[in-house]
């Protein structure tokens, strides 16, 4: 079963919707936030819905099926309109084939711009998509939606979003509303993108008058519809990390191999684990029979049965014996100086930004960690989180002084002796 997912998303006006997509549980609204890391504060997943200023949306038709060839057209068409200045590895862009037929593909192409790329630098997020593409698009129809007091002109084909521009900067429909649809219509009619538009729809609140006024403008019937609600299949679908910029792109990277590496090192610990525990059962399973041989043999000595207490005597002192034996291995078999315990209670002291571990040793008296820092505070403060975490407190640690880098990088070597 799929995880639940935290979308924000631009609201009608200058702030941020948060809306929370269940695996099930439907579509809900949470609330409204002023930035998007306020609204992701708190939240495991998250994606973020860019409105059109931040990321752009625009179609071709182009003469192949070839998937690496139609992306590396779609990054032509990015660097002829003007909106990288990178390589195709730095630009946070995304190609999508909408249709596919007769040897010609129609690909839609969304681009983030470097001022929505800072919107996402400082916000933990696990993809990224054009807010447009969480909506199905009507066919042979135009929509207008609001998105943070500006009117952006979606078009869509099978009703995925293939085309959005900003045709006004204030919510005002009348003026220069009506001149950039033709265009726009005209351009994409042009491309073989759409072939027939019937229709615009308003999605917001907007005035009977202004949808009569822009409809004898453009000569189109025009509806006024409340936005409908983001669709958890097209956000399962259409979120995308390509969208991301490349260093955060990197850091999410980071943070699924490091997941992905503690969850090995524990299916090989699992084998040991299993061992411990049966043999600590074992122990209490000795512990309580000789709890009750040793209760049997407090029994009245004027019972008579002088043979029968000489017997129980006898395994008295074996399984005293066997205590003896099992006492000595009690420390070996104390769970908080296993390697495995060390690890868990390091690596739960990490913080994955920061402090990255290289090297661990483990010995039965002593503990030896090594790895690398951002800074010496860095190391510093790690060495603090580890010397005062309770399951590792049966250690006393110490650490050297941090070598730093020439990068400002700091080196750092701890020890933990037993108490």
């Amino acid at each position: 079963m799929l995880k639940a997912t935290t979308v924000i998303l631009p609201a009608a006006q200058s702030r941020w919707e948060v809306w929370h997509c269940g695996n099930g549980s439907g579509t809900s609204c949470r609330g409204a936030a002023d930035d998007p890391a306020q609204g992701a504060r708190g939240q495991r997943s998250v994606v973020i819905g860019l409105p059109a200023r931040s990321c752009r949306t625009f179609a071709f038709s182009a003469p192949t099926e070839d998937g690496p060839l139609l992306r590396r057209m779609a990054f032509a068409h990015v660097e002829k309109r003007g909106l990288t200045n990178a390589g195709v590895d730095q630009t946070p862009f995304e190609c999508r084939i909408i249709e596919q037929g007769g040897g010609r593909s129609l690909v839609s192409v969304d681009v983030v711009t470097p001022e929505g790329a800072g919107t996402l630098t400082d916000v933990k997020v696990r993809a990224v998509i054009p807010s447009a593409r969480l909506f199905s698009i009507p066919a042979n129809r135009l929509v207008i939606v609001e998105e943070q007091g500006r009117l952006v002109l979606c078009a869509g084909v099978g009703g995925r979003v293939v085309h959005t521009q900003i045709v006004a900067n204030t919510r005002d429909l009348l003026g220069v509303v009506a001149p950039e649809i033709r265009i726009a219509s005209l351009a994409l009619r042009q491309q073989s993108i759409i072939s027939e538009i019937l229709g615009l729809e308003l999605w917001g609140e907007f005035a009977d008058s202004e949808a009569r006024e822009l409809s004898e403008e453009l000569g189109l019937p025009v509806e006024i519809k409340a936005r409908p609600l983001p669709e958890t299949p097209a956000l399962r679908r259409e979120a995308s990390v390509q969208l991301l910029p490349p260093a955060v792109r990197q850091a999410l990277r980071r943070r699924r191999l490091l997941a992905l590496r503690w969850v090995g090192v524990a299916l090989l610990l699992l084998p040991l684990i299993w061992w411990i525990i049966s043999e600590r059962k074992e122990l209490a399973s000795l512990e309580a029979e000789a709890a009750r041989i040793e209760s049997a043999l407090n029994i009245p000595v004027d019972t008579g049965v002088k043979a029968e207490q000489d017997r129980i005597r006898a395994e008295h002192e074996v399984v005293t014996a066997a205590q003896a034996r099992w006492a000595a291995l009690r420390l070996a078999l104390e769970p908080r100086r296993y390697p495995a315990a060390h690890l868990d209670g390091l690596s739960r002291c990490l913080t994955a930004s920061d402090v990255v571990l290289t090297r661990f040793e483990s010995k039965i008296t002593e503990v030896t960690v090594a790895g690398t820092a951002r800074s010496a505070m860095d190391a510093y403060a790690y060495f603090n989180a580890v010397s005062k975490d309770s399951a590792l407190g049966v250690y006393g640690w110490s650490m050297v002084q941090p070598l730093i880098g020439a990068d400002g990088a700091a080196s750092f070597e701890m020890k933990g002796a037993m108490r």
